[in-house]
């Protein structure tokens, strides 16, 4: 299965290489309005790319690099917690629940995982879920935690609508 998907991803990227552009700051889904940073310490060549096609909103797309980066580096939480966040924005629910998983797996602590498991749960309406992991951030996050407080938001959103 992962063969078919990585196959696929590479379709996506050779379909959609003559006409993208590499450029980060678009809004990516998050509250935030700047986008995901390429520059972290730790952050591979295939990811650095991946952030740019997600702060663009080319989430199909944005799964080549990242399918890559989990094969070379299949423990980086980041990589995988991109992936699920990807393919979610995709539609692609089971793969991405499957993604912060692995992503969680590695780090239980991973507050980006923790927030996007979060949100996929209440894309499920399965806001009980999303809550226990609101209770997890707020564990571990004292202030100034973005993670805790848009996993709230959302939250708040999703009760005010239903």
């Amino acid at each position: 299965m992962f063969r078919v998907f990585t196959a696929g991803a590479l379709a996506i990227l050779i379909a959609c290489a003559s006409t993208m552009t590499f450029a980060a700051g678009s809004d990516s889904g998050s509250s935030s309005t700047t986008g995901y940073s390429t520059q972290g310490a730790n952050n591979s060549k295939e990811l650095r790319e991946a952030i740019k096609l997600i702060n663009r909103n080319l989430f199909e797309a944005a799964l080549v690099p990242l399918a890559l980066e989990t094969m070379q580096n299949p423990k980086n939480a980041d990589a995988w917690n991109y992936t699920g966040f990807a393919l979610r924005k995709s539609k692609r629910y089971d793969e991405s629940m499957d993604a912060y998983n692995k992503a969680l797996a590695i780090d239980p602590e991973h507050a980006g995982a923790l927030e996007y498991q979060g949100e996929l749960y209440l894309t499920l309406k399965q806001p009980d879920k999303a809550k226990a992991n609101l209770a997890k951030l707020k564990q571990q996050c004292s202030f100034n935690c973005k993670e805790r407080d848009d996993l709230m938001r959302a939250i708040n959103a999703y009760n005010a609508a239903n």
